[in-house]
């Protein structure tokens, strides 16, 4: 792996990393607060609530796939700029709507809000893969979390002010992060079309047996992630009964322990290779979520959250990485498409199966908790078997270990 020097120094990256960060810090900032916004300002049930970040995944799944395939159609900053553009309005929409008491409409925008983020997640991670080679791009993608990331150290904190202000506040934070992005993405280098009647037979969709099955892995793993945006703000709310104000404290852990932790996990980590690294995080992940069912208080849940991360940590640029390199030249936007299409799967069944759970168990956590870090175990079994696949492929493009 190359060193942190080299990797900051990439301008293309960190230029799109600080517009990630910008939206971070829009998203941190408002994200812990969502499942409450709609539960307590909109007075919608619990189980209501999955649902509707069920729908909104699942238009983030449609999006993604139209995402990836404008990264490489149109160009990686075409599409990142339409993204941010994008969310400057349908955020000043919700926060309008909400302010009016059109309260249907202010449910429909944020199920359409998937559109910004769908547009910009396969763009700023195909262009990362533009712009480093094979043997630096998991450092690159750990630059682009780590920078990512102090939007989620600093939004959090910052969302918890704006709370104690006003909620409507959270969704014009929101719109500025947004206009922040957009600028940012005015120094992303334009680059990367694809030339007409060039591709293949169907240049919207791509099928590789390889990335379905470590798509399946992904799909698992957010599966578990996905309870980050509201089985647990709502368990820690109604089961542990934390202050509302508080829950930006422990999504500022998140942000905090990627910003110090990630390039030097991966670097510990990489002596397992890509897929054991992701395996680990896997395993983390499920100790992580486990441990809730035995917290009684902020604090506990601030502990989670470190373990929760640490899995964040060691999978999340291990998946950018390894679907980078197995992408054929000029398809990488259409495979971190079909990778992020699965992830919303992920993130669509995630919140309706955990708030499902909580509701039918009464919020009791050693059950519930039981039963959600089980995706995380499926997830590094279904790694195990896509490793048995790969190495009896003759393909080389994962790596089996590096040097640290």
């Amino acid at each position: 792996m190359a060193s942190f020097s080299a990797d900051i120094h990439n301008k293309q990256v960190v230029i799109v990393s600080l517009s990630s960060m910008m939206r971070s810090l829009g998203m941190g900032a408002s994200w812990p607060f969502m499942a409450i916004f709609l539960s307590l300002y909109l007075h919608l049930a619990v189980y209501i609530v999955g649902v509707i970040f069920t729908l909104l995944s699942l238009m983030s799944m449609a999006f993604s796939i139209l995402g990836g395939y404008l990264a490489d159609l149109k160009g990686r900053k075409f599409t990142l700029m339409l993204g941010s553009v994008s969310g400057i309005f349908i955020y000043l929409s919700i926060a309008l709507s909400f302010l009016y008491n059109i309260y249907s409409l202010t449910i429909i925008l944020f199920i359409m809000s998937s559109f910004s983020g769908s547009l910009v997640y396969p763009s700023a991670s195909a262009l990362i893969s533009d712009v480093t080679e094979s043997q630096d791009r998991e450092g690159g993608y750990s630059i682009y979390r780590i920078l990512s990331n102090v939007g989620w150290a600093v939004g959090p904190l910052m969302g918890s002010f704006i709370y104690s202000s006003g909620i409507i506040y959270i969704f014009y934070a929101l719109v500025i992060a947004s206009i922040l992005q957009a600028f940012i993405i005015l120094f992303v280098r334009r680059q990367n079309v694809m030339k007409t009647g060039t591709g293949t037979r169907n240049p919207f969709l791509v099928f590789d047996k390889y990335l379905f099955v470590f798509s399946i892995a992904t799909f698992f793993i957010i599966l578990l992630s996905s309870q980050f945006s509201v089985s647990l703000p709502l368990y820690s709310e109604i089961a542990i009964k934390i202050n509302v104000a508080d829950l930006g404290y422990i999504y500022a852990i998140n942000g905090i322990v990627v910003v110090l932790g990630q390039y030097p996990l991966i670097r510990a980590f990489a002596r397992f290779g890509d897929l054991g690294t992701f395996i680990a995080g896997a395993l983390f992940y499920a100790l992580g979520y486990f441990i809730i069912a035995f917290s009684t208080n902020l604090y506990d849940l601030m502990f989670d959250m470190v373990i929760i991360t640490v899995g964040e940590n060691l999978t999340t640029p291990t998946i950018n990485t390894v679907i980078s390199k197995m992408a054929p030249a000029g398809k990488t936007g259409r495979y971190m498409g079909f990778n992020s299409m699965f992830n919303s799967i992920g993130r669509a069944f995630g919140p309706s199966v955990g708030t499902y759970i909580m509701y039918t168990f009464h919020y009791n956590g050693l059950t519930t908790w039981s039963l959600i870090c089980i995706f995380g175990i499926f997830s590094a079994a279904v790694i195990v078997v896509f490793s048995f696949m790969y190495r009896n492929s003759g393909n080389t493009y994962i790596a089996a270990a590096h040097r640290t």
